[in-house]
């Protein structure tokens, strides 16, 4: 006779089982809604850059509620601190570049510094 040897296995209980967790899932979810309108509606780029890490850090707490945590670090290192400061940077870079006409350093492009120069811009006659 053989005897067959049967384990039962207890399921782990769920953190977020139940009403409670229906509700808070809908509140991020929520609370992630509203953050993205307020990312589109922000009208200047260096607050909607910072509107944006907000965003970023909403999302990472929706991911913590889903029990993706390892996403929700993904989210929060990118999302909140990499994305807007790339965006904070990239207008920085910009705005210098247009303040100082095109790198240059004068003001002028290099077709104006030519015609500023009061020979008409090309080659001296003889």
């Amino acid at each position: 006779m053989t005897a067959t040897l049967t384990t039962v296995t207890a399921a782990a209980p769920d953190a977020l089982a139940g009403p409670l967790s229906d509700a808070l899932i809908a509140a991020a979810l929520a609370l992630a809604a509203l953050m993205a309108t307020a990312v589109a509606l922000t009208r200047d780029p260096v607050r909607q850059a910072i509107v944006l890490s907000g965003y970023g850090m909403v999302l990472g707490l929706l991911f913590l509620v889903l029990q993706a945590p390892d996403v929700a670090m993904s989210q929060i290192g990118v999302g909140t601190v990499l994305v807007p400061l790339l965006v904070v940077l990239a207008l920085h870079a910009t705005r210098h570049y247009r303040d100082n006409g095109n790198g240059n350093g004068n003001g002028k492009s290099g077709t104006e510094r030519e015609n500023s120069r009061g020979d008409g811009g090309g080659r001296a006659r003889r």
